[in-house]
């Protein structure tokens, strides 16, 4: 879709982390790190309820009580991404809107609201103030009809988060890794930023070749990382 960045993003499991971590030259002492939580529900039939109607709700706590909230939807519907929430447009929160191509291209939109404190108690409720008004207009008109979506939902966490932002000095330009743990399990996030679809299939097919020179063979599961959380700890 024309004017709407891709993100490339290749998953590492747990067998494969210290290697990737190790291949891309990635220490711990120069990541940001979080605690990341998700907010959601079971349904009747006992799936995560917001995610299952493709709404993730993600708070992410610094050890300073900083942070942010995201509502993300993946995949969007790009018939509700109109108005006010046309791709492109300015917020006060950040939106963003991506292609996001893991194991296929799908749609992704997202509001970040941003905390220089404060988070804890975001977290401790009550619910009602836990998303942003501009967050709460986006999930009304853009998320399709969700009854009451913060009803009887709860925190999932903490998933300890390392994150390293746009390394300069990557055998890939613009990297970006994510490194999420919790009890036994881990997993290490690969991405890249592009701006056109040509773009993104190169990179990608380079991006390919080079966990493959270091030895590293990306997760095949379909399931995402949030998904396996909110369905390990609901």
């Amino acid at each position: 879709m024309a004017g709407i960045d891709t993100e490339v993003k290749f998953t590492l499991a747990a067998d494969q982390v210290s290697a990737g971590l190790a291949a891309f030259g990635l220490a711990d002492r120069v990541a940001r790190r979080y605690e990341v939580y998700f907010v959601d529900a079971l349904d009747d039939a006992g799936d995560p309820r917001l995610y299952g109607r493709h709404v993730v709700l993600r708070v992410r706590r610094r050890g300073d009580d900083s942070g942010d909230v995201t509502v993300l939807l993946r995949p969007a519907d790009r018939g509700r991404l109109i108005g006010r929430w046309r791709p492109g447009t300015e917020h006060r929160a950040a939106f963003r809107v991506v292609h996001d191509w893991s194991h296929r291209k799908v749609l992704a939109a997202s509001v970040e609201a941003a905390y220089d404190s404060g988070v804890g108690q975001l977290l401790a409720g009550p619910r009602k103030g836990l998303l942003s008004a501009e967050q709460q207009h986006f999930v009304r008109n853009c998320a399709g009809h969700l009854d009451q979506p913060l009803r009887d939902v709860r925190n999932v966490g903490p998933v300890v988060s390392l994150t390293w932002p746009d390394l300069p000095a990557a055998p890939m330009p613009g990297l970006r890794a994510q490194r999420w743990s919790w009890g036994d399990r881990a997993y290490l996030e690969l991405s890249l930023r592009c701006a056109t679809d040509d773009e993104a299939t190169a990179r990608r097919a380079l991006f390919a070749a080079e966990l493959e020179r270091h030895g590293l063979k990306p997760d095949d599961s379909v399931t995402t990382k949030t998904e396996t959380v909110l369905r390990d700890l609901l």
